[in-house]
């Protein structure tokens, strides 16, 4: 048999229920308790009331039983009295009865204490016995009004009980449909989002209440928005991938046809298309080599450790010197900064690469190290063409080039300056471009500084 969802309006109303059973069942128990006790307490007084009563009746040789019975306030039917007078110098030994006690006496008893019997065929009793110098005094007083009066108490609390309960079941429905309409719009929403194939996928409507909902709500949105913005970006990605991986496989096409149809007729374009073939497939090994490069860094972890700057930056300048011998490196000593060490050496000499492809030849590079008490600074400078305002965000794009014409004589993939905004995310650093004056760009790493 196939079982019911457990939603939040059934477990809210299975709490209730639950609550009120165990508050019934214990408002039950204290009340029998604390009634039983008072009640029982009452008749035991009364029973001692009578035996006072009972002595001070007693004038003369024997006691006036008319009279008690006269002022009783108990009636001959619930109370039983027998009267045992003890013999003296004159009179012999008596017992006395009041009305139907000698026939109550001969009755089955059953003791359930040293004060409370059960009389067959008459109930529950009270037995009060006391000694005097004349007589010694039984009283018999029934306890059926009573255990009367504690079911009346009883069976008004179950009624209440239940009158509550019912009420109280109508109200919790209400109440649970109330608070869970807002997570089953939002469940309905969500199931809705995820039959939709296309993208961008719309947002949810966010309720006005609760706000734990509402937040929820506002938080599907941001994560909507997320995805949204990464569905787009792997779209863009995939399309400017195969743009740019058509373009040499077409190119390297091209001259294989070339090969094929004059290659014998004319040896002299063989070696000419061998080194054009050879040039345009290394470049799709890098761009290849790249692409791998940055759905690598979309998984890849890293681990911050203090590392020093000025010492990591001088040894790769130095070595970078060796290409390049015109860089001129600034460096405060002793600059510490939390990073990766091997990321961030991707990110500078990637930052390099750039800025000398993109300068004149034989032009001057400069690096700059510094630190202050809120970040530790990596400054790279070219003299190339210069980045327009509106194009400095952009360039961190895969595949984006800011002259295009200019760019497609320029050696490279595209993907340098995005694969630096990787690892700067990995290194919880920023990476920043500026103008030069009076001419080309400056790159800024910023990094978070140690201790």
């Amino acid at each position: 048999m196939k079982t019911k969802p457990t939603t939040n309006r059934r477990l809210i109303v299975r709490t209730y229920l639950q609550t009120i059973l165990i508050t019934t069942v214990l408002s039950l128990l204290l009340t029998t308790g604390v009634m039983s006790a008072l009640l029982f307490s009452n008749s035991t007084t009364s029973a001692n009331k009578m035996v006072q009563s009972l002595e001070k009746t007693f004038v003369h040789v024997t006691p006036n039983t008319d009279a008690w019975q006269a002022s009783s306030q108990q009636g001959a039917s619930t109370t039983y009295v027998k009267i045992r007078i003890l013999p003296t110098t004159s009179t012999s030994a008596q017992t006395f009865y009041s009305t139907g006690s000698k026939n109550f006496t001969q009755q089955t008893v059953h003791h359930l204490s040293s004060n409370f019997l059960w009389v067959k065929g008459k109930g529950l009793f009270v037995y009060r016995q006391q000694a005097t110098t004349k007589a010694v005094y039984h009283v018999w007083l029934s306890l059926d009004e009573t255990l009367r009066e504690l079911g009346t108490v009883l069976i008004a609390i179950l009624l209440v009980s239940l009158l509550s309960t019912s009420l109280g079941i109508i109200l919790i429905n209400l109440l649970s449909r109330r608070i869970t309409k807002p997570l089953t719009d939002l469940t309905a929403a969500v199931t809705a989002q995820t039959k939709q194939s296309t993208a961008p996928q719309t947002p949810l409507p966010i309720p006005e209440s609760p706000v734990e909902v509402q937040q929820l709500a506002t938080q599907f949105n941001h994560l909507l928005d997320q995805l949204n913005a990464q569905m787009l970006r792997e779209q863009q990605f995939v399309s400017d991938a195969s743009h740019e991986l058509r373009t040499p496989l077409t190119a390297i096409r091209g001259y294989v046809s070339l090969l094929q149809h004059h290659g014998k007729d004319h040896p002299e374009v063989f070696d000419e298309s061998l080194q054009f073939l050879d040039s345009e497939s290394l470049r799709l090994q890098e761009l290849v080599e790249s692409l791998l490069r940055v759905t690598r860094n979309e998984r890849l972890q890293v681990t911050l450790k203090p590392v020093n700057i000025s010492e990591l930056v001088t040894q790769l300048v130095q070595d970078y010197q060796e290409q390049v011998p015109t860089i001129q490196l600034t460096c405060q000593p002793g600059v510490m900064a939390n990073a990766d060490e091997n990321s961030l050496k991707q990110m500078i000499l990637a930052l390099l690469d750039n800025a000398r492809k993109y300068s004149p030849e034989a032009a001057l590079l400069t690096v700059n190290v510094k630190a202050t008490d809120q970040q530790a600074t990596i400054q790279i400078g070219d003299q190339g063409i210069g980045i327009p305002d509106d194009q400095k965000a952009k360039i961190f794009n895969r595949f984006y080039r800011v002259d295009a014409a200019r760019s497609s004589k320029i050696a490279g993939t595209g993907l340098g300056l995005a694969i630096v905004s990787q690892l700067a995310v990995l290194n919880q650093a920023t990476v920043t471009v500026t103008d030069k004056v009076p001419q080309g760009s400056v790159f800024t790493i910023a990094l978070q500084p140690a201790g």
